[in-house]
């Protein structure tokens, strides 16, 4: 390539002392030849900070290790970017991968455009063996424009927003503002949404690829506190507000609808306000009250106490 803008890539880093060498040698083996690493240490007890001094001493490419008390990762990532002095953003988890033609891919396909956003393509890995990566293709494998990549697989929600699969021009970011510091929990389905939404196209660019380390939660209405759920409503409340003011349509209505339903779910019943509230939402959305969908024995035992009895059941059994 004749023209190297600069890429950032900015990680807020947390106890990933597990996996942050593995994430930044990813980076170091790409073949994009203008690349910088800002990393925001945001508190970390274990010794990832001396993980990535090592990788400072020994690296050929920029790495500035920013350290501060524990803040969170949007204050983290937004500390990143202010340090970043890249053309390109890429926010990046710890732990998180990417092949090594995956930025001069993404960068190939912006510099032939303006205003654009490129989305790559997302693997899921588990027990932190790589070679069994899923490849799931989705409805927004496209180039689209960016209600119609929320929107297309309307039948499952909202599409796919890994945060490294995306590179963002910094001049859409001046536009949108960062991070929501206020948010914790899917503080990307309000922070990608509202960037994605200020491009004219989402350009896809299915070889640059995000290995992504994925797990299974049991319970998330047990694991995650008051403050966390009342962060996942808020971030609900605001992407509706903003995609209806885009398009308000059945479309968009099903995938919102569909997107409280889950939240309804995990809020009952250790927020009761916040369940009302969102029933309040998928009755608007959908013009129909919140019924889980519960499967195998769940559904059998919902089906004789009604599932409100049972979801109160099982919350009780995971906590023992």
């Amino acid at each position: 390539m004749s023209n190297n803008p600069l890429v950032s890539i900015c990680i807020p880093c947390y106890n990933a002392a597990l996996y942050i060498n593995k994430t930044i040698e990813s980076i170091i083996k790409q073949t994009y030849p203008n690349i910088e690493i800002i990393i925001v240490d945001d508190g970390s007890t274990d010794n990832s900070v001396l993980l990535i001094l090592k990788q400072i001493e020994t690296s050929h490419i920029s790495i500035n290790l920013i350290k501060q008390e524990n803040k969170g990762q949007c204050y983290a990532a937004n500390v990143a970017f202010k340090s970043a002095k890249g053309e390109y953003i890429k926010f990046l988890d710890a732990d998180d991968l990417i092949n090594e033609t995956h930025i001069e891919l993404q960068v190939l396909a912006l510099e032939k455009t303006k205003n654009c956003i490129a989305a790559g393509q997302v693997k899921r890995f588990y027990n932190n063996n790589i070679e069994n990566s899923l490849e799931e293709k989705l409805a927004n494998w496209a180039n689209l424009t960016p209600i119609d990549w929320l929107l297309i697989d309307n039948g499952k929600g909202l599409g796919m927003m890994q945060c490294a699969m995306f590179l963002i021009p910094r001049s859409i970011l001046d536009k949108t503002g960062l991070w929501n510091e206020a948010l914790s929990l899917i503080n990307d389905f309000e922070f990608f949404p509202r960037v994605l939404l200020a491009a004219d196209e989402i350009l896809f660019t299915e070889e640059a690829k995000v290995y992504y380390r994925s797990g299974t939660l049991n319970s998330l209405s047990n694991i995650l506190s008051v403050k966390a759920l009342k962060s996942a409503f808020e971030a609900l409340r605001l992407t509706t507000a903003k995609i209806l003011a885009i398009e308000d349509s059945e479309r968009s209505r099903q995938v919102l609808g569909n997107y409280w339903s889950l939240w309804a779910y995990h809020f009952y019943p250790k927020t009761q306000d916040l369940f009302e509230e969102a029933n309040n939402q998928i009755i608007t959305l959908t013009g129909k009250k919140f019924k889980p969908n519960h499967s195998g024995f769940s559904q059998t035992i919902a089906f004789i106490l009604g599932w409100k009895l049972t979801k109160r059941l099982k919350d009780f059994q995971i906590k023992q």
